[in-house]
């Protein structure tokens, strides 16, 4: 299913950053898995303020887009007529709209691509500035204009999302961005970006110097805890179905061919996904309705050790394979599942845009 929400996004001019292919922002959110070690720290600030501004640094493939749009992207609900936001809503009096930055914008770029999301989501055009070139008080009264239609949706604030804050490039653009202290009510500014080191610093010092003062701002690593928490129990979640038909696929051959094998057993890895354990119990016993002649034996545990042994690997694989990157890993996972990709590939496949080339993600 796509958004069929208008997108408000500007584009990358040729050679900019040849690691950033072009977005498909309506397979990103066919595809959309709600990246929570994202939202929830969001959730928490929007509780305890009214206005402000909140900037996501993290690196390439950690999901800021996937964030992005799961708060501003629309798609069809229950009733196809209806769009509905494509993740859950951030919060419950908030309407967020938001542009995706690809390349280099001047200030009248950036103001018209602002406006243009006004236009999509409330159907107005808001008048442009009194000045030739943008302003910080013309898109103060922008995001202002454009809070006061949010009063039409039943929502009382206004989130406006810049994704892609390090792509802007021009100076001019970003002085026209409004430090937190100086947004207008009821108007929530959230940015992201590459992390400080992957900026030029003269570039990055002026852009904290200019937006960061009073604004939250929360880095994200590769290697935090909760962001690797996240990718594990993703892996976990999406990998269960695989595992568990192979599972089925390997006991049901030891039945069909009356091998001998150890019976019961206990192993850790089972008793801590107690969803899969519970799963191949209820398998075990539809296989001996299925051959009585084993009915009454406890799902046999041992000879599963193997088949858990190799998912243990798989895991390793593709965090190696993925340089720990959210999409990446979400890719190779999507092709398990449908079967383009066999678990023993993954060990053998490249990295980066070869790797994404392989699963035709680029």
């Amino acid at each position: 299913m796509t958004s069929l929400a208008p997108e408000v996004r500007c584009d990358p001019t040729p050679d900019v950053r040849p690691d950033l292919a072009p977005l498909d922002y309506p397979a990103l959110d066919a595809a959309y898995v709600s990246p929570t070690y994202l939202r929830t720290p969001l959730r928490e600030f929007l509780l305890t303020t009214d206005r402000g501004l909140y900037w996501l640094r993290a690196p390439a493939g950690i999901g800021k887009t996937l964030f992005v749009r799961g708060i501003i992207a629309r798609r069809p609900g229950r009733d196809p007529a209806v769009l509905e936001g494509i993740d859950s809503t951030i919060a419950s009096d908030i309407k967020a709209i938001g542009i995706h930055v690809q390349g280099p914008l001047t200030p009248q770029a950036l103001a018209a691509a602002l406006r243009d999301a006004v236009t999509a989501e409330f159907g107005v055009v808001l008048a442009e500035g009194s000045s030739a070139e943008p302003t910080q008080a013309d898109v103060l009264a922008l995001l202002g204009a454009a809070r006061e239609h949010v009063t039409t949706t039943g929502a009382k604030r206004l989130l406006v999302a810049i994704d892609g804050l390090d792509m802007i490039g021009d100076a001019g653009a970003i002085a026209v961005l409004p430090a937190a202290a100086a947004m207008p009510p009821g108007v929530v500014l959230l940015l992201t970006s590459r992390p400080a080191a992957e900026w030029p610093q003269d570039v990055f010092a002026a852009t904290a110097a200019q937006v960061g003062g009073g604004a939250v701002v929360r880095d994200v690593g590769y290697e935090d805890s909760v962001y690797t928490d996240m990718l594990r129990g993703y892996f976990k979640n999406q990998i269960r179905p695989l595992m568990r038909s192979r599972a089925v696929a390997h006991l049901t051959h030891l039945l069909e061919t009356k091998a001998s094998f150890e019976r019961g057993g206990r192993d850790n890895r089972l008793t801590n996904d107690p969803v899969l354990r519970d799963a191949l119990k209820d398998d075990w016993k539809k296989l001996t309705n299925k051959y009585p002649r084993y009915s009454g034996i406890q799902l046999p545990v041992v000879p599963l050790a193997e088949l858990l042994d190799q998912f243990d690997q798989l895991w390793v694989d593709l965090m190696d394979r993925s340089d720990h990157r959210f999409d990446d890993l979400s890719a190779m996972i999507r092709a398990l599942a449908a079967g383009s990709l066999q678990v023993e590939e993954v060990a053998g496949l490249p990295k980066g845009v070869d790797l994404r080339a392989r699963l035709g993600t680029v």
